[in-house]
């Protein structure tokens, strides 16, 4: 910034806190995504400071972090990583609302919570979308306005990114476990994020700065494991031509993260359980007894009580571990944080690629939302990254989305999450042509002909269908 923007800046600073005029802080990207935006603002309502890019909107945060009330930044400007601007942003003006705007749509951080924004473009009706946020801000929550904003959806930025009810549930959980230092078992499907909520569990806990130590117990060999987990001494086996510290001993005081637990050898597990139960080990091939303090928490794509039930996995560990429960829901059932997820991986592999987060076409778009992604969050991760990868262009179309999505989009029928939810006893042929046959009327309003069309038949086998049904048009219009 150079001598004058910064006396301008500075002068429209005072300007706003004298007038107490709402600050509106425009952080914008080196592509000048909003330069525009402050010409949109009405200056009777409202005191518009751009500046170009996040260390200058931080310098002002800085000077001024009581005047701003709103912040408005670029998804791909602000890098939402942990560090990045919207996370020093918060720390510096709790008190400003931030609306984060992305290719996926904008999300606004207010109050200490997330929220998704669904309204028009920033570029459309600025003003109108500052004026609805401002509003909301003057007024002081009552208990149970404070009680309903606690209840609603939040997302994570850095963290878990997410707003649907079930991620909350995990969010609230986590939230449970701050003070203490309880073992946890997180359960779910490979790719969900478990270490990354059990990374999030050491991060705010009273062990937080003392180490945190993960290992996959898949994939070590049995014959391996006992080391990794306890150490050896030397000559303990051939190759232990040294003393060696296990992870029990490297994670002292502090976080021993069991990944893949269900795949533990089960005579490592009777070990493990010991361990647990009294605090205490010996490495291979020793004789010295060493005391242990630290917090365990596993992980498991397996679902461990019917692993308890086949004799795959000891039920006195189980239950030892078992703890505090976390269950990761699959992203195909957490559908509403796709958007959100997919915001966040554009503009981190665009930041990676240091490139502008490319437009999305109404096709992508749907395919990427409505693809099941049997591997989760991670595989909406590399696809993400692989499309930015392999597509040069400001846009992106389907020839660069993967082929598992268009054998999806070509496969893909309106009854097949019907089909995908039947219920356990199915249900009669006849229940569902009757349903049909109704549900289409309805939609075409007693129109025969329109509905024949849509359900592929002729009018007459229509006519047919409702007399076996003992159905009128104007019954189905009416239902």
């Amino acid at each position: 910034m150079n001598t004058n923007q910064m006396v301008t800046s500075e002068a429209r600073m005072s300007k706003a806190m004298n007038g107490k005029k709402p600050m509106v802080l425009i952080v914008d990207d080196r592509y000048r995504t909003f330069q525009s935006l402050p010409r949109l603002v009405s200056s009777n309502d409202f005191e518009p400071l751009w500046v170009a890019d996040e260390d200058q909107g931080l310098a002002m945060l800085n000077s001024h972090s009581n005047a701003v009330t709103l912040i408005v930044i670029d998804i791909n400007s602000a890098g939402m990583g942990g560090g990045g601007f919207f996370q020093k942003a918060r720390r510096i003006a709790p008190n400003a609302a931030i609306l984060i705007a992305g290719p996926m749509g904008s999300f606004l951080y207010q109050n200490g919570g997330f929220y998704e924004y669904s309204g028009p473009g920033l570029k459309h009706d600025f003003n109108a979308i500052l004026m609805g946020i401002s509003q909301k801000m003057g007024v002081k929550d009552s208990h149970e306005k404070q009680q309903k904003k606690l209840d609603k959806p939040r997302q994570r930025l850095g963290e878990i990114i997410g707003k649907s009810q079930s991620i909350n549930a995990v969010y609230r959980l986590i939230e449970n476990l701050t003070s203490t230092s309880a073992t946890v078992l997180i359960q779910g499907e490979s790719g969900t994020g478990k270490e990354l909520i059990a990374r999030m569990i050491c991060q705010t806990s009273p062990r937080r700065k003392l180490p945190f130590v993960a290992i996959n117990c898949g994939a070590i060999p049995a014959n391996l494991m006992e080391s990794e987990l306890f150490g050896h001494e030397r000559g303990a086996f051939t190759t232990a031509m040294q003393q060696r510290k296990g992870k029990f001993e490297i994670a002292g005081g502090g976080t021993l993260f069991l990944d893949e637990i269900g795949d533990l050898d089960k005579a490592l597990q009777v070990k493990l359980l010991r361990v647990l139960q009294e605090k205490e080990f010996q490495r291979v091939g020793g004789n010295a007894t060493y005391k242990t303090d630290v917090r365990i928490i596993a992980a498991t794509n397996v679902d461990l009580k019917n692993a308890v039930k086949t004799g795959q996995f000891r039920d006195d560990l189980f239950y030892r571990l078992n703890v505090v429960p976390i269950t990761i829901p699959p992203l195909r059932d957490r559908k509403e944080d796709i958007p959100l997820l997919l915001n966040h991986f554009l503009a981190v592999s665009a930041g990676q690629l240091k490139r502008p987060v490319p437009a999305l076409t109404e096709e992508v778009a749907d395919l990427l939302l409505h693809y099941s992604y049997p591997g989760n969050v991670r595989e909406l991760a590399n696809i993400v990254e692989r499309i930015l990868v392999t597509c040069p262009n400001k846009e992106i179309t389907t020839q660069y989305l993967p082929e598992e999505l268009h054998r999806k989009s070509r496969t893909a029928t309106p009854l097949a999450g019907l089909i995908s939810q039947l219920p356990e006893g199915g249900i009669r042929f006849q229940d569902v042509e009757k349903e049909l046959l109704v549900k289409t009327l309805e939609m075409t309003k007693g129109n025969k002909q329109a509905a024949a069309k849509i359900l592929g038949i002729t009018r007459r086998r229509l006519y047919l269908r409702l007399s076996d049904y003992g159905l009128s048009t104007t019954e189905c219009h009416q239902m």
